[in-house]
């Protein structure tokens, strides 16, 4: 009997389908003793009798059994729990249902200070295999910051910088977040993190007027990439005006072998990236010069148009390019997060003359990864990792291939380093970028 038609007689005739198929013609059955949980159908008196679905190279990917000798030779599904290749919903979200049914008591963890950095850097892997009390502090504050070429604008930030920091935690930590408010403008600030589980992402608990400091405990159930931003009201204008950054939850228990410290295959460099846009009002003349000044403000009106006025790159135009641009060496896989702060257009990312050798859609890092992607669609608060192998000397650009948005300052350099390959890349002629070129410098 071959897989597919096992596990459509399941279906058909036990009426569920809790095992998914994998590896597709990769798969056998093979009669056989498998090992697993205890089932007994209600008014079974026949023996029950197993077989067992095997990937290629023999490990056990699920188990059918049905009673022999039973007029409807009824089949139900059991889990194998001898082997750590099972991809079954139940397999995947274990570590997620066994903290929702026995938590372990927070104050026996351990006490850490998260380690924040600014884009683009990132944090250091969490190497430790247990659970912690991880402690954050964030502030909001104003910032006045050189937002295009042109305009300087006022963005409201968490820690003085826009994106916020960058938040690495493993699945299984509990969050301590303090959040002081230091805006003396009186508005009110909170965080909303896609990575915590209750009412509000943890705005409501996290609300701080003017002055005030609020404290709040999180368990941290899912791992992934998650976008964490203000939702005091008005929230678009809080998003809109500087107020995100990017948690990355590490899986607590890591299946593959090729995975290293944080829970993914380890690579050379680590990078933070955030897309968003800004809404501005038109320059007013300056009241000594009478000529336009050179400090914008926010636009609520152009931002309800969702028509911004530049869509860039970690907060700021040409924050990757002239100013910081990303560097690796050839040889080397460098590794993405990035994020959508939005707040109101996806972002189609492409880094040119590159492929991604995994790209971890929408920040889910227990599904497998898209091999060899070229362009990746992220909503607003949506978040993805891709790493990349650069293996030509080089500037590689990232762009929103919205491409219209390069000239709203969506574009950022990857300069690497290294020996020339010219069995991969090579011309007769030297490079000769056009004049004025704004992706092939």
């Amino acid at each position: 009997m071959s897989a597919s038609t096992l596990f459509k007689r399941i279906a058909q005739r036990a009426g569920s389908l809790r095992w998914r198929l994998i590896g597709g013609s990769s798969l056998q059955v093979q009669p056989g003793l498998a090992r697993p949980t205890p089932l007994k159908p209600s008014g079974a008196r026949k023996t029950l009798r197993f077989v067992s679905v095997l990937t290629a190279s023999g490990a056990v990917a699920a188990s059918a059994a049905y009673c022999a000798g039973q007029a409807d030779s009824r089949m139900y599904l059991v889990q194998d729990v001898s082997s750590k290749t099972l991809h079954s919903e139940d397999a995947r979200f274990a570590f997620y249902n066994e903290l929702e049914g026995n938590p372990p008591d927070v104050s026996s963890l351990p006490i850490e200070h998260a380690v924040l950095t600014s884009a683009p850097h990132v944090p250091p892997p969490v190497t430790r295999n247990h659970p912690a009390l991880v402690k954050v502090d964030l502030t909001t504050s104003p910032k006045l910051v050189q937002v295009t070429n042109q305009y300087k604008y006022e963005a409201w930030t968490f820690n003085g910088t826009v994106p916020g920091p960058f938040i690495r935690a493993r699945a299984g930590d509990v969050v301590e977040l303090r959040l002081t408010n230091r805006d003396e403008t009186g508005n009110p600030h909170n965080i909303d993190s896609h990575a915590f589980t209750g009412p509000g992402g943890g705005s409501a608990v996290t609300n701080a007027e003017e002055g005030e400091t609020k404290t709040a405990r999180f368990r941290l159930l899912c791992p992934g990439l998650f976008v964490y931003h203000c939702a005091a009201a008005p929230i678009p204008v809080h998003i809109a005006n500087g107020m995100y950054g990017l948690m990355y939850v590490q899986p607590a228990d890591d299946d593959s072998a090729a995975a290293g410290p944080g829970g993914l295959p380890p690579v050379d460099r680590e990078y933070y990236v955030m897309q968003s846009e800004v809404y501005h009002e038109p320059p007013e003349p300056d009241e000594d010069t009478g000529r336009p000044s050179s400090t914008v403000e926010f636009s609520y009106p152009q931002g309800l148009r969702e028509e911004p006025n530049a869509v860039v790159f970690n907060g700021r135009e040409a924050a990757l390019t002239r100013d910081a641009p990303l560097k690796a060496r050839t040889g080397e896989t460098v590794r993405i997060f990035f994020g959508n702060g939005g707040p109101n257009l996806t972002s189609s990312f492409h880094v040119i003359g590159s492929h991604f050798l995994r790209a971890y859609r929408d920040g889910d890092v227990l599904s497998p990864p898209g091999r060899f992607v070229s362009t990746l669609g992220v909503p607003p608060a949506g978040a993805a990792i891709v790493d990349l192998k650069v293996l030509v000397p080089g500037t590689y650009t990232l762009v929103d291939h919205a491409i219209f948005r390069l000239d709203k300052g969506a574009v950022g350099f990857l300069n690497v380093a290294g020996e020339p390959r010219p069995d991969v890349y090579s011309s007769t002629e030297p490079p000769a970028p056009c004049v004025g070129c704004k992706l092939h410098p």
